[in-house]
């Protein structure tokens, strides 16, 4: 997987930071050294069959570790940052057959999955 697509989807975002300043790779680039490794393992688990389970598998390993950078984005920009981030692993690791993922991630229903795995972690808030 080339960090580089990720780190440039996640840029393109453009999401303010909390200091009023904009997302850059400086911010990101550690955060994608820690965590690719995991992510892109829960995404080629989509090579084998897109189920529900390997999807929400991703969702979730993204939200947790997207909570790293909670002191950075507030909670509407960490949730577009997740999402930018599992599309471009299931355009990458996701099969043909699963052509119904990228639909739905490419959807207003995206951001409602990126919020149940959120709620599914964090019931508190």
């Amino acid at each position: 997987m080339n960090q580089f697509t990720i780190l440039s989807a996640i840029v393109a975002l453009g999401a303010a930071t909390r200091s009023g300043t904009t997302l850059d790779a400086l911010t990101v680039q550690p955060w994608l050294d820690r965590h690719l490794p995991n992510l892109v393992s829960k995404a080629q688990a989509l090579r084998d069959g897109a189920t529900w389970t390997e999807v929400g598998a991703l969702l979730e390993a993204a939200v947790q570790a997207a909570q790293e950078l909670k002191p950075v984005l507030a909670g509407t920009a960490r949730a577009a940052f997740v999402l930018a981030v599992v599309q471009s692993l299931v355009r990458e690791f996701a099969p043909p057959s699963a052509q119904w993922l990228r639909l739905l991630l490419d959807s207003p229903c995206a951001a409602m999955l990126v919020e149940m795995a959120f709620r599914r972690l964090f019931p508190g808030g």
